[in-house]
């Protein structure tokens, strides 16, 4: 007969558990942030304020002669556009702005038979933000809204206030758990005899520390303007700098804790 296993090494292998833990987040952790990318994608805000305000002057100028502003047209004369479902397709009126088009369209119900001349004068980011100005229903840019001379009106301020007062409370809760934990997180130990209930507390206390460096820093970097204004190349680069270095600090950190026997 085979030798049987000793009973305290067949229950030593729970003790393992934290340190499986530690790993899964390690490994987890990027996928979430690309998880995360992938559900808002790129093109889910739309076009910016300054594209649209460049569409708006280039329709403003070359357009609205002939469609009228907001795109409504002129019955039997000029189709509106607001409203045209072949408005959706980017490509057939890109064509159509570079060369024009003449005959009989119909739209919404009612048949217009007229021509338009090829806008040979525009350039292909003047198309492009037209383009996207219509295909916005001619929706304002942010920057068109008149500032109110004045100061702020009555009731606006204590809402922005009210936006910190949880990032405050996270702090001071935070503050407290720090005084009554951190002896238990970073005490050394024996790590034959460390309890169940330290362990798990030093394996909570990486895992959120991992997901934090590695996850939420990154993505809140990502949506300063400063960073959004730049290349989306640039933006990829910055992220994976940061996710590096995190990365890399915290492996850094655990190791000497583990060094010290405080993990």
């Amino acid at each position: 007969m085979g030798q049987q296993r000793p009973a305290a090494t067949r229950r030593s292998w729970p003790r393992w558990l934290p340190l499986l833990s530690v790993a899964a987040a390690i490994v987890l952790a990027p996928m979430a942030g690309l998880g995360a990318n992938a559900a808002t994608g790129p093109d889910e805000t739309g076009p910016s304020d300054e594209v649209l305000a460049e569409g708006a002057d280039v329709y403003s100028t070359v357009c609205s002669g002939c469609h009228q502003p907001g795109g409504v047209g002129v019955s039997g004369s000029f189709p509106p556009l607001i409203d045209n479902p072949n408005v959706a397709d980017a490509a057939y009126v890109d064509d159509v702005i570079r060369n024009g088009r003449s005959g009989v369209i119909e739209v919404n119900g009612e048949t217009y038979d007229g021509v338009m001349p090829a806008q040979s004068t525009l350039g292909d980011d003047e198309i492009a933000a037209v383009i996207a100005y219509v295909q916005s229903g001619f929706q304002a840019p942010a920057g068109e809204v008149a500032d109110v001379a004045g100061g702020p009106v009555a009731g606006t301020e204590l809402p922005a206030l009210a936006n910190y007062a949880w990032i405050v409370g996270l702090l001071i809760a935070a503050g407290f758990a720090a005084l009554v934990l951190a002896p238990r997180v970073i005490a050394a130990h024996d790590r034959r005899t460390l309890g169940w209930t330290d362990a798990w507390l030093k394996t909570a206390v990486i895992v959120v520390g991992l997901v934090v460096a590695t996850v939420i820093v990154p993505a809140r970097v990502l949506e300063f303007e400063t960073v959004q204004d730049l290349p989306r190349a640039v933006q990829d680069l910055i992220a994976v700098g940061i996710w590096t270095a995190a990365l890399v600090a915290s492996l850094l950190a655990l190791w000497y804790a583990h060094r010290e026997d405080r993990i």
